[in-house]
């Protein structure tokens, strides 16, 4: 009898210890949902690619196919597209009412060694924004090294658009959140129940060794 009870309440203590651990789980996981629900503004990406080369290509086929540009060049050519210039006609054009530096920060130009390719990226919380910057800012780069520089060619070969743009990585790991905050969870509640059992365990060890010097004190002076 004494045995069923016992099991009975260490299965109901078990039981205790696990709805503990699942309240917090859920509570860090659903923090972490309305911080992206509600907090974090959404941000959406896109992208357009600009061809680079030193003399108008035969064909476009042979001229990204080619990659026979200097990485020095395709560096500087980088650095112009988001020069104050340039993005100072972007905003104007768009009516934009950022800054220049704010402006600045939302585009990205990426590019491989050696290759031809510069990829102009766009970060917005406005998609339709995202991509009108993006087509607006590769057209002006363009116009403005043939105009300006006079010296390499510059065609765009891929324009951003409203089907293909995607949600920024700080959208898409949502799903990495969660996790992150399930396990964090789970963690902190085992942490929470051990503590307590880990102190008791210590005082019960420490009043065990007090009493047992106490017994041997009391042998020695009798």
């Amino acid at each position: 009898m004494i045995g069923k009870k016992a099991k009975k309440q260490l299965y109901q203590k078990n039981i205790n210890q696990f709805g503990f651990a699942v309240s917090i789980t859920l509570f860090l996981m659903l923090a972490v949902w309305a911080v992206f629900a509600f907090i974090l503004d959404p941000q959406y990406q896109a992208s357009t690619q600009v061809l680079v080369e030193e003399s108008e290509p035969a064909t476009l086929h042979r001229a990204v196919e080619s990659n026979r540009i200097d990485s020095q060049i395709i560096e500087a050519y980088a650095s112009f597209a988001t020069s104050s210039d340039i993005l100072r006609k972007v905003a104007k054009e768009l009516e934009l009412k950022n800054s220049i530096a704010d402006l600045r920060q939302k585009i990205q130009v990426s590019y491989t060694s050696n290759s031809p390719v510069l990829t102009i990226t766009v970060l917005s919380e406005d998609s339709k924004q995202a991509v009108l910057i993006a087509n607006r800012l590769s057209f002006i780069f363009q116009n403005e090294v043939k105009n300006s520089l006079k010296a390499d060619y510059i065609s765009v070969i891929s324009q951003a658009s409203f089907e293909e743009t995607e949600a920024a990585p700080i959208q898409s790991g949502l799903l990495l959140s969660l996790f992150i905050a399930a396990a964090s969870g789970f963690a902190f509640s085992v942490l929470i129940k051990f503590i307590p059992l880990a102190v008791e365990g210590s005082v019960k060890t420490t009043n065990r060794d007090l009493r047992k010097k106490e017994n041997q004190m009391q042998t020695v002076f009798k």
